[in-house]
Parts: C-alpha cells; structure tokens; sequence
C-alpha cells in the first residue's frame, strides 16, 4: 500500500508491507509466546545482517493477527510487547519501521516559553527537544495512527514548519570484513612492504616531524569502542559517551550518558578510532594519524539500529556537549567530527533532523569557527554518491578508499567525493584488544580527518572552510586519471590526502609572527 509523508520539506512516496508487523519486545521468544512465529529474512526481502541487527535492537517482524490487532497505532498493550510500528520500504529498497515518533520543527516566531503549549494543542507528546535548532523537538503523535499521517496532517498547520517521521532503521558502518590480512601500516608509510607502491601513503611521517596533534580533539561518531583498548585509551576524552536506551516503553528516547559506564565496544568503531588517534610510541600495535590528538568517541545507534534524530544528537553534541550535558559548553566540543555509518548501497535520504545537525556543527563548532565534518561514502562500484543525501550534504567531507598502489577501490562516485584516502588492507585496533588489516571506506574517513587535525593542530586558527581548501589544495592527483579544472576527479575527488603538505599549508597560513615564534 503506497503512504504518503514529508522529508525535508518534500513530500515522499513509500511503500507500507502489509501483512507483517514490527513489535519491540523484551526478547524473541516473548514474542513468539505472545505473537506466534517471526518472519524470516528471506520473507522480509533483506538481508540477514539487518534481521539480525533489528532482532538485537529487540525489534521482530511477526505477521498479522488477531492478537496485533491490541497495537493499532503503534501504542503497545499489556505483555512482553513494548512498541508496535509499521514495516516500510522506503523509494531506495531499504525497509524501516514507522511508528508515531517524529521530529517536528515549530515556527521560529513562536516563543520558546509557549512551544510546548502549541506542541499540546496539536495533539503532540514532548519526547524532547533538539537544541541545535530553534523550536526543534522528537513528539510522539498520539492523535494519529502513526508518524506518515500526522507528518501529512502538519504539513500545513501554520504553526509547523517541519513534521517528518523518524524511522527505525538498520545504519551499518561502511566497511568490507572479507579483503585478506596485512601486517603493516602502510597507509601512514608506504615502503612497498605490503607489495604496492612506495609513496602511495598520506606522507604522515613528514607531518609527524612537525605536529601528532597535540591540542585538537576528533569526535568519532560510530555504534561503539572498546575505551580500554590499550592503544586507545590514553587519548579518550572524558566528555566521550554514548546514547543508551531509557526505560522501555513506546515514548522512550535515547538517553546520552557521559563517560565510559555505558559505553557498547563494537570492532568497526574501535578500528576507526585507531586510525584517528591510537597512541604512538608506546610499544603497543601501531599509530593513529594523530596520535596525540585528544579522542571523543562517541556510541549511539546500539547495534546499527536508530533514528537520525539520535545520530543528529551526536553531531550536534560533539560541537556543543551543553546540548546533552548541562554545564558543558561549545569550549569543550570537537575541532572535527568523522563517521563511518551508512547503508552500503549509496542510496540513503537525509532526515530534517541531521541536515539542521550537521548545519549547526558548521555554524556553532569552534566557536563559531566551524567543525570539520568527514564521512564514509558508500562502498560499491560505480555507485553514484548523489543518491546517498548524508555524504553528499554540502556541509559534509566525502571520503573514499585507496589501494597501497594509489588506485580507488570500489568505492561511490560522482561530484560530491571530496577526498580519497587509504582503505584497503590498513591496520588499526580491534575491538576484541588487539589488531587487524581491515579494509573500508569506513577507515578511509578516519584516516583524512585524522590528517587533517594534524593540519589544524599547527594552526588553529583556521575556519572550516579554510582547512577544507587546505585538505583538497594540497592532495595528491593520483590514479593517473584527468582532473577537471577544478582539481577534481569523480573517483578520486581532488586527490588522495597530503599530510605533510597540508600541515606546511596550515603553517604558510599564519601570521609571520606566530611562525617566527614556532
């Protein structure tokens, strides 16, 4: 049956699976007790990993019946079932749960004293509100039988300016656990020691002779880290945390608690932290980028499953913690961000929730000089990165994957790829304590923002958008490939990433003075 909603201000088309419902429980077997039997992967059309991360999110897809005939509007009854939504497939194939939660967006004119008066007037319950927007809130549409309804009903209340569902969806991290084991890091020093091409490295060990990051914190945005990890931990900041889920129940929202307590370890977020910041020098595994930057690692979407609004919360705190922890402040936020999740089919739509994210990362990070945000672009050949709204957003730094012998890999394409660094066969930390090759567009993002806060810790007093020009001037034009005459390529965006000389550009950048006195 084909359902009408709005995102970002467009009205969409989808497609509701009928048949088949979405239940939030305690566990499968409660489920299968209260319900009957789940429907199987196959039946679903997905693949199992999705099945699977969903079911660990305690979300079970059962076929309709009588009994579900208790959950009409996505309000669970009594019993082990907490919530009840409806399955979706969206315009890009991907499927996602429905259920009465939204974000909604009230006109900027309305005092922020009478908002939740409005939200109440229109029949909306306050989950919470979203701080890097004015009059930005997550409601549940109790008045309505599910989120699409009421995002069609607001459209043109006066008083709203955005209503947009908030899907439950499966969000992978980007990278390709079958590509075979390497022992050496030949991303930061390419010698031909894994048998590529000597140089074809990001040059991070002539950047190492002036800077390792000292002073710069990184926000890694992923679905957790193992903070122990041994050459992790003396760089994790303590304003790191994660977003854990509340009391259970259909009007539950993502709690961010700070520090280690909570913190999920996943191998993916782990070996992307490493690439960022893994200590040197300390007789453990290898190195990070920038191994003396300061880590804020960052949990939420626990196993892959989420809104975008949760992944919103994580970009916008990682500019300002006081948006999730009263008494912090945008002092105490990051200098850049990188996250590696995103569906690996390229086709990924941006929810009004992460577009004002990433707008105010740009806008309030720093303080107001603007918060460098690098980002996985799809892996898959030949897929065009325009059809993934997330990476290609015009705030955002779309990073793609070398081989050692300075060729692209698989890996989307088009002209919003900005950057290419290395992502095939590279070593960092793994989440079980030790190490692995590992290969990604996932690792290739933390590799260029990893250089890039080496180009920032020698002058901080770049803007964003000064050491974006940096990070795409100085890239080398590899893959022996034209560049337009703008510098680009839609492979190989402008270039694979030049530490070394982004840091003698960042340097060239400050007064003569201050480089006198370095």
């Amino acid at each position: 049956m084909e359902r009408t909603y709005y995102q970002r201000g467009e009205r969409r088309t989808l497609e509701e699976v009928e048949g088949i419902i979405p239940v939030r429980s305690a566990g499968s077997s409660a489920v299968r007790h209260a319900l009957g039997t789940e429907v199987g992967a196959d039946e679903l059309g997905l693949p199992g990993e999705s099945v699977e991360a969903f079911r660990r999110a305690d979300w079970h897809f059962v076929r309709s019946t009588p009994e579900t005939s208790r959950f009409p509007g996505g309000r669970a009854g009594e019993g082990p079932v907490q919530e009840a939504g409806k399955l979706v497939r969206r315009r890009d194939g991907r499927v996602a749960i429905v259920t009465r939660r939204l974000v909604v967006q009230l006109q900027e004119d309305i005092p922020e004293d009478e908002a939740d008066g409005v939200l109440a007037d229109l029949n909306l319950e306050l989950v919470g509100r979203l701080r890097f927007a004015p009059n930005l809130f997550e409601v549940d549409a109790t008045a309505y039988p599910d989120a699409l309804e009421a995002s069609v009903a607001l459209h043109d209340e006066p008083r709203v300016k955005i209503a947009e569902p908030s899907f439950q969806e499966h969000i992978p991290g980007r990278a390709a656990p079958t590509d075979p084991r390497y022992g050496e890091q030949w991303q930061w020093s390419n010698t031909g020691q894994s048998g590529g091409t000597p140089g074809a490295d990001v040059s991070a060990e002539a950047a190492w002779g002036t800077t390792r990051g000292a002073g710069v914190r990184v926000a890694v945005i992923d679905n957790g880290f193992l903070v122990t990890h041994e050459d992790l931990r003396g760089g994790v900041l303590a304003t790191s945390g994660s977003f854990v889920a509340s009391a259970p129940g259909p009007a539950s929202r993502p709690q961010f608690v700070p520090g280690a307590i909570a913190m999920p370890v996943t191998d993916h977020g782990t070996f992307c932290a490493g690439l960022v910041g893994a200590r040197q020098g300390n007789d453990r595994g290898g190195s990070g980028a920038a191994p003396e930057c300061g880590l804020m690692l960052l949990a939420c979407l626990p196993d892959q499953v989420g809104d975008q609004a949760t992944l919103a919360r994580a970009v916008a705190y990682a500019a300002d913690p006081s948006l999730e922890v009263p008494g912090a402040g945008p002092a105490q936020g990051a200098d850049v961000l990188v996250c590696s999740l995103g569906p690996n089919v390229a086709v990924w739509d941006l929810a009004i929730a992460l577009d004002l994210a990433l707008s105010y990362a740009l806008r309030r990070g720093r303080n107001g000089a603007g918060m460098a945000v690098f980002w996985a672009a799809s892996n898959g050949k030949n897929v065009d990165v325009l059809l993934d709204q997330v990476v290609s957003h015009p705030d955002v730094i779309a990073v793609v994957r070398s081989t050692h012998d300075d060729l692209e890999d698989h890996a989307a394409r088009g002209p919003e790829v900005e950057l290419i660094a290395p992502g095939v066969n590279v070593l960092s930390t793994g989440g079980d304590g030790g190490y692995r090759p590992a290969t990604g567009t996932s690792y290739a993002a933390p590799c260029a923002a990893g250089c890039a806060a080496l180009a920032l810790a020698v002058n901080p007093r770049l803007t964003r958008d000064e050491l974006r020009t940096i990070m795409r001037g100085t890239a080398d034009k590899i893959g022996g490939v034209p560049y337009d005459a703008t510098g680009h390529n839609e492979d190989y965006g402008f270039g694979r990433v030049n530490a070394a000389a982004a840091v003698q550009a960042a340097e060239q950048l400050l007064p003569a003075t201050v480089r006198r006195m370095s």
